[in-house]
Parts: structure tokens; C-alpha cells; sequence
């Protein structure tokens, strides 16, 4: 319901945007049109043995009139189009919440294939959400221990999400408790322009290879060794 609303309130605020143009624009027009009214000039078109005649006004009224009327069935001819596109939007963030409760309940192998699918039916029209579906059926191929499943999925975005693939091989990482393979993982978004989310993950990284090093033994002290 929330992407339902959305979608019609942006499609109004457009409609409001473009009516709010050409009304500005039949402002100016009428304005400039005053003007001309003082000398309204004089056109004159022949074309195949036809003349047209008429002035300046006219030939300004007629030109705002036809584009007007060009945008009308512009928009009335696309608009099966655009309501097409947000059906099928709908539809893949539908199919994304179904791999995502599999996943949530525990069903690894069915969160997997619906995550699959979902990318593989999207990758071309809306990459992102092919992004989000690799990265889900990577982290259903970890749940259920097939290691090379999960990086397979995610050198599925290498190309087109290489720092959304280095964050989740990083997450993947630190839930099996490899630090060092996550710090590894984040070294592709290192420097200035990580993430947030990316600097948060090398932050549990550092610290729980910190907590994973074991700590050396105190140096005996003189008098332990009879010096």
C-alpha cells in the first residue's frame, strides 16, 4: 500500500509540474502577447500552391496550442506504458519480501531460489533490485553451508556492485566468525569513500580479531628469576 501511494503522489507532483509549466508558459504568451498587439505583424506561408496568411499573435497562439496539444498525447499515449513499469516494479519488490521472509523463517534453500530468480528475471530492467537478490541468495547459500554457492552469487555483481558485493562477503564473514576474511573482503571499499556501513563492519572486524588474538604472557619479572 505504501508503494501504491507513493507512486501515485509522484505521478501527481509531475502532472502538477508540467500543467504548472504550460500555464506559466500561456502567461507569458498572453503578456508578450500585448505587446505584439501594437504591431502584430504579418506571416505569410505558401506551400504547394497554398498561402497561408496571418500575424505574429496568431502563428504564437497556434505554435503554444500545437505543443500543447503534443504533450497531451504524449502523456496520454505513455501513460499504459509507465503504469506498466510500476506493475512490474511492484511485482519484483513482491518477490524480493517473499525471499526475504524465507529467509527470516529459516528456509534457506527455497529463500535461495526465489533470491535467483528474482535476479535473474530483473538484472537487465532494474539492476538494483538484481543487486539486493544476489546478495539475499548469497546469504541463504551461507545459511545453509555452501560456501562456494555464496561467492558465486556475489561474482554474479562483481561488475556492476563492486561495493555492494565487498560489503556482504564482509557481513557473510564476520556471522562465521572470519574477521580476517572480512577485512580482507573490505579492503575493495577502503579510504575515503567507504561506506558508513562499510566502516562499521571493519570496526567488528578489528575488534573481533583483537578479541580472537590471544594475549602473550607477562615478561617474568627480575626478582622471578633470581637476578
Amino acid at each position: 500500500m505504501r508503494v501504491r501511494i507513493q507512486d501515485v503522489g509522484g505521478a501527481a507532483v509531475n502532472l502538477f509540474r508540467t500543467l504548472l509549466f504550460w500555464l506559466l508558459l500561456a502567461i507569458a504568451g498572453a503578456v508578450l502577447a500585448q505587446f505584439l498587439l501594437r504591431d502584430p505583424g504579418f506571416v505569410q506561408v505558401r506551400y504547394l500552391g497554398t498561402t497561408v496568411e496571418m500575424t505574429l499573435v496568431g502563428v504564437a497562439l497556434v505554435a503554444i496550442a500545437a505543443g500543447f496539444a503534443l504533450w497531451l498525447l504524449w502523456t496520454t499515449l505513455g501513460w499504459p506504458l509507465r503504469l506498466w513499469r510500476r506493475r512490474r516494479e511492484r511485482a519484483a519488490r513482491a518477490v524480493l519480501a517473499e525471499g526475504l521472509d524465507a529467509l527470516h523463517h529459516g528456509r534457506w534453500a527455497e529463500a535461495e531460489a526465489i533470491f535467483v530468480r528474482a535476479a535473474e528475471d530483473r538484472a537487465a530492467e532494474y539492476p538494483v533490485f538484481a543487486t539486493q537478490a544476489r546478495i539475499g541468495a548469497a546469504r541463504a547459500a551461507a545459511a545453509r553451508g555452501d560456501a562456494a554457492a555464496a561467492e558465486g552469487h556475489l561474482d554474479a555483481i562483481a561488475a556492476t556492485a563492486p561495493a555492494a558485493r565487498a560489503i556482504a562477503r564482509a557481513e557473510i564473514a564476520l556471522d562465521a566468525g572470519r574477521p580476517d576474511e572480512a577485512l580482507a573482503a573490505l579492503e575493495a571499499v577502503s579510504g575515503a569513500t567507504a561506506s558508513p556501513r562499510a566502516q562499521t563492519l571493519r570496526t567488528a572486524a578489528l575488534a573481533a580479531q583483537a578479541a580472537a588474538t590471544p594475549e602473550a604472557p607477562p615478561a617474568p619479572s627480575p626478582a622471578a628469576t633470581g637476578d
